[in-house]
């Protein structure tokens, strides 16, 4: 988002919260701001629109509508931009909403993001659920409140973005279905990955808090966590790069740098992990609690430097260490078992 774009969103939002908060939804509705917007709704059909602007946009009924350079502001109280069982094409556009942008549901549900700017000050910017396909390039999506998200892709959907940028201030993205994220940057407090998640994330950049979370999913019956990292650099401020707590779980990282300030590359919490490095140097601790387990496995000329369990001393840790790769210890390690494929152990 350039320098212009983004102060004349923020204008926008401020006189938008500002007339919420000094008036009646009734007197708002009867102000020049929302009579000089208007709500699009469109059952079935195939249209084209072009050089608009709304308040809100509203598809059902598998109505397939093309948009370019479509403004779209939304200071009610619902989504900018609803798509059920629809097709939505949105090229060249801004979508800003005091709640989520964008809401997609329906397993008849597509929509393509190109060049395209989403803001907002609800508890996502992007919602994506129930089957639903969300495709994007070229995105802008910021969420601007304390604590609001980006993206929420569930319940069987799928997302597949790249050559984007997401900045928010709380998850960045949270899923527990389809996720593909390349060529972006990422800036949030976390990611958080639950149960029946598969995230692929590729030639990337994440800026985190609190690194990439792999978690319980309380409300489906999923009992894993799939997350594949290929030529991604993830920095992490607090805390361990990855954590698993109450899952089940297999990472697998590939030519990639994991960075964070406390040291800590893996923390385990009552779970059950696979983490797999492919011609990649970690350097940082490993740590489990004395109800998981973890299985480790160093291949392709990996090389991990760090200890593991050096302060509970739990024997919950099995590493596999391949050719020509290295493990190599900072401190005293605890650990299940040490399985060497064509290899001698010294020392």
């Amino acid at each position: 988002m350039n320098k212009n774009g983004a102060v004349k969103i923020i204008l926008i939002i401020l006189i938008m919260s500002a007339l919420l908060t000094s008036c009646t939804e009734e007197e708002y509705r009867a102000s020049k701001l929302y009579r000089s917007l208007t709500s699009y709704e469109q059952v079935g059909e195939t249209v084209t629109l072009k050089n608009k602007k709304y308040n809100r946009v509203y598809l059902t009924e598998e109505a397939q509508l093309d948009m370019s350079k479509v403004e779209i502001y939304n200071a009610d109280f619902d989504q900018a931009v609803m798509v059920e069982d629809s097709s939505l094409a949105l090229l060249n556009s801004q979508v800003l909403s005091k709640t989520i942008a964008i809401t997609s549901l329906g397993k008849e549900t597509i929509i393509n993001a190109i060049s395209s700017e989403m803001a907002s000050y609800g508890l996502f910017v992007l919602d994506v659920s129930d089957k639903a396909l969300f495709t994007g390039s070229n995105l802008k999506i910021t969420n601007l409140s304390e604590n609001g998200s980006g993206i929420n892709v569930r319940s069987e959907a799928s997302m597949v973005i790249n050559n984007s940028n997401v900045s928010v201030k709380g998850v960045g993205v949270e899923t527990d279905a389809i996720v593909s994220i390349s060529n972006s940057e990422i800036t949030s407090s976390s990611l958080k990955f639950y149960e029946g998640a598969s995230v692929t994330l590729t030639d990337s950049r994440f800026y985190t808090d609190h690194g990439l979370l792999l978690v319980d999913n309380p409300t489906e019956n999923k009992i894993h966590v799939s997350l594949n990292l290929e030529k991604v650099k993830l920095n992490t401020t607090y805390g361990a790069a990855l954590s698993m707590i109450d899952a089940k779980a297999s990472v697998k990282i590939s030519e990639s740098t994991i960075g964070q300030n406390s040291k800590n590359v893996m923390s385990l919490s009552n779970s059950e992990g696979t983490l797999t490095l492919c011609n990649t140097t970690i350097e940082g601790n490993i740590n489990t609690d004395e109800t998981s387990s973890l299985n480790i496995l160093l291949k392709q000329e990996s090389v991990l430097i760090g200890q593991i369990n050096n302060e509970n001393k739990y024997n919950t840790v099995t590493i596999q260490i391949e050719e020509a790769s290295v493990w190599e210890l900072t401190q005293d390690s605890y650990v299940r078992g040490i399985i060497l494929k064509d290899k001698t152990l010294n020392g």
